[in-house]
């Protein structure tokens, strides 16, 4: 979405001013870091994006799950001037491919300013265990980064 707000106008003037991406779930048809190559056809993030969107453009490489994918829009044209990503240290579903992304946008020479904040937790850790201190530290992070 901040992609295509950095290309069209929004309605009524509303500008994004920021960006919040938690675990976020990115892949595409070549392996990255760790994954594997063999097999990477029959992988988790693979079946859930063929499960989710069976007909996107492109399969795996669609825009909307691959950033470098060769449709992908140029990230320097990204629609916000502030970007946080948290990423999960322990997270074996998409860890790697949030640093990708963070790595992706930081070096695409884009106008805006891009962060990144991990700890060392399973995906989706601050939904299963709110109270935990890493979930705290977080949305402190979170709470920073909105106020800065």
């Amino acid at each position: 979405m901040a992609i295509r707000a950095g290309v069209e106008s929004l309605p009524c003037g509303v500008k994004i001013l920021g960006a919040y991406l938690v675990h976020p779930y990115f892949f595409s048809s070549q392996a990255y870091g760790s994954e594997s190559k063999e097999g990477h056809k029959k992988s988790l993030p693979y079946a859930v994006w063929d499960f989710v969107y069976p007909s996107a453009t492109g399969g795996v490489d669609n825009p909307m799950l691959n950033p470098e994918g060769p449709s992908a829009p140029s990230m320097t044209g990204i629609g916000c001037d502030r970007m946080l990503v948290c990423v999960a240290g322990k997270d074996e579903l998409v860890k790697e491919r949030g640093v990708w992304y963070f790595e992706i946008t930081r070096k695409s020479g884009g106008k805006g300013e891009i962060e990144m904040f991990e700890v060392e937790e399973g995906h989706i850790f601050h939904i299963f265990n709110i109270d935990s201190e890493n979930s705290k530290a977080m949305v402190k992070r979170l709470a920073s980064f909105i106020f800065k």
